[in-house]
């Protein structure tokens, strides 16, 4: 097998409503130079039946670009993406949540901008939210797009200008800032913005709607939210 440009890498836990169609936002991209790799972080629901018979069931043809990694212990968002980026082999990593929809063209507008930006180490996008049925609710049109607007949200307000399902970035890089930082098992990713910003990386977000980000009352940031409010306000303290 030829390696992918893009590793798609999605960790699951207690998705079993939301994964099918996930997962098939993947398969349906007109970019089709990748593989998905699923870290499966220990759900107690049917999650990693359901996400078999996805995949089985109706893209037997994706077979070889898809690794499934079961998890024996829950590890969280951020150290479940790290063991699935181990095993990553494209020269970008795209962010894809268990309960979130890409758009058909995300990678392929994503890997464009990269491949035309040197000096980018991640890109996001805009996102629209919806409910846990599918429902439109707003949209988070809210990220500046050029790199020193970005860097002022995180450093001068302390505010996360970056939507972490939508991102993609460079694997050599992350893996030159160490990866997710366990020790920010709710905020991995402003931590590790945070810190690529400090290492000389530049950031930047496409202003155009890539993905639908749902809200719903499992999500780790309604079940946790003022864990994660506590979680940011120690880490820009210690940080920033």
């Amino acid at each position: 097998m030829t390696i992918p440009l893009v590793s798609v890498i999605t960790t699951a836990h207690n998705c079993e409503k939301f994964i099918e169609e996930s997962i098939k936002s993947i398969f349906n991209q007109t970019f089709r130079d990748f593989e998905l790799i699923i870290y499966e972080d220990a759900s107690t629901d049917k999650t990693w039946q359901k996400t078999l018979a996805t995949i089985t069931d109706r893209y037997k043809k994706f077979m070889g670009y898809v690794r499934l990694i079961p998890g024996k212990k829950n590890v969280g968002c951020g150290e479940g993406r790290n063991r699935a980026i181990k095993r990553a082999r494209g020269v970008y990593i795209a962010v894809q949540d268990a309960d979130d929809i890409s758009f058909q063209t995300r990678l392929e507008k994503e890997v464009e901008f990269l491949e035309k930006n040197q000096d980018i180490f991640c890109v996001s996008a805009w996102a629209d939210v919806m409910d846990e049925k599918g429902g439109f609710i707003d949209i988070f049109n809210y990220p500046p797009t050029h790199h020193n607007e970005i860097e002022k949200e995180i450093f001068e307000k302390k505010n996360n200008p970056m939507i972490d399902p939508a991102s993609m970035f460079r694997r050599d890089i992350f893996n030159k800032l160490g990866g997710y930082d366990k020790k920010w098992g709710l905020v991995p990713d402003f931590n590790l913005w945070t810190r690529a910003i400090k290492e000389g990386y530049r950031l930047a977000n496409i202003p155009e709607v890539l993905i639908h980000y749902r809200k719903h009352v499992d999500s780790v940031t309604n079940k946790h939210k003022s864990k994660v409010i506590r979680e940011h306000y120690k880490m820009c303290k210690e940080l920033l």
